[in-house]
């Protein structure tokens, strides 16, 4: 697929008018229309900014831009202690130019979800810097329960995080930071799932200096920051951005 038509892909699978992600960019509604064409060709420099921002920048290694995260979570509560580096700036300013942040960084009141929606659709959970997926077998919980009992800190996300704030899905697919994965396969006696294999799977996240922050004990269950676990259910698999809709009161359980 050449890039006008990937662009174009990309767009709608983000849910994006043409309008909405020249906003984004910077850039006038008919230059993104006339690109999707064929009509004119993006300067690389632009080219880039599109494709970052529809969370595939150019040279994309498969890790997801975990900037975007740290913005959103920075932007929902400025108390968090999260470095502003240029990553976090970048997406400051992409946000701010369609009305989703004001000018130092904080969500604009009533855009908390459509902010929450553009960050984990930006950092796909598929795609996080350190994750490691394993073979399936113990639930979310079966799984928390063995990492407090061999005192390995963790935090649930995913549908298993999600329903730990309030219940509304099966469970698909387990998904837990954790501070060390390596030691917490091997406490658990996990194994490494194969490359393109098929069948369920269990994935680790190390911990990155934001997607720990917040951690909340429910029912004796760690779990990630509610504002963590919408974003990630929201660049999520199956049912996970329904879920992150019934959290934030958009959709009914």
């Amino acid at each position: 697929m050449d890039l006008a038509g990937r662009i174009s892909m990309l767009r709608r699978v983000n849910g994006l008018s043409a309008r909405q992600l020249a906003a984004l960019v910077g850039v006038a509604p008919t230059t993104i229309t006339r690109i999707e064409s064929g009509a004119v060709s993006p300067s690389f420099d632009l080219a880039q900014e599109i494709m970052a921002v529809l969370g595939e920048p150019i040279g994309f290694t498969g890790v997801a831009d975990a900037s975007a995260i740290a913005a959103a979570r920075l932007a929902l509560d400025p108390t968090l202690d999260i470095k502003v580096g240029p990553g976090v700036e970048a997406w400051r300013q992409r946000w701010a130019r369609v009305g989703l942040v004001d000018g130092t960084g904080k969500v604009i009141t009533g855009k908390h979800a459509d902010l929450m929606f553009r960050a984990g659709r930006a950092a796909r959970l598929t795609r996080r810097a350190g994750a490691t997926d394993f073979n399936a077998g113990l639930s979310a919980i079966e799984l928390a329960g063995a990492l407090a009992a061999a005192d390995v800190d963790y935090a649930l996300t995913g549908d298993a995080g999600a329903n730990c704030y309030r219940s509304s899905a099966g469970e698909a697919w387990p998904v837990l930071y954790v501070e060390d994965v390596a030691r917490a396969a091997a406490v658990i006696g996990l194994e490494r799932k194969q490359p393109e294999s098929f069948g369920m799977k269990c994935t680790l996240i190390a911990f990155d200096g934001v997607n720990e922050l917040g951690r909340a004990d429910i029912d004796g269950v760690v779990v990630a920051a509610r504002d963590q676990v919408v974003i990630d259910a929201y660049g999520g698999i199956d049912r996970m951005p329904e879920q992150a809709d019934i959290l934030l009161g958009r959709r009914v359980a």
